[in-house]
């Protein structure tokens, strides 16, 4: 199978949710293309279902470094941020998604993950 098929087979598996196979097949569309920024944002995803927090923040790093123009992995990480009520911390996240031209999903996300911030932390 190419990374391509190992990334869909992934996503399969996750809305199946069958969270380990999802794992072994994302894993392995990353071990085929190192640079395969979707399936490392997605393992991110997955991990934090898992309650895997160190594990969705290594892939985040790892999807940022792959492509430093893409927003999202720092729109997931103050969307999860605000859910920890590390509010200083997200708001950073939420500034570096903002300079990144997001787009108008992730800034409507964005929008509701910045309301949940104090604006005094």
């Amino acid at each position: 199978m190419t990374a391509g098929q190992y990334y869909e087979l992934g996503l399969q598996l996750a809305r199946q949710e069958r969270l380990g196979d999802a794992f072994v097949a994302l894993e392995e569309c990353v071990t085929l293309d190192p640079d395969h920024a979707p399936a490392c944002k997605e393992l991110a995803r997955l991990s934090l279902l898992a309650n895997e927090v160190r594990a969705f923040t290594n892939w985040l790093h790892e999807a940022s470094r792959i492509d430093e123009r893409d927003p999202e992995p720092h729109v997931m990480m103050a969307e999860h941020l605000v859910s920890r009520r590390r509010w200083e911390e997200a708001d950073l996240e939420v500034k570096a998604a903002l300079r990144k031209n997001p787009s108008q999903p992730q800034l409507d996300r964005l929008a509701g993950t910045q309301a949940k911030i104090p604006e005094h932390f």
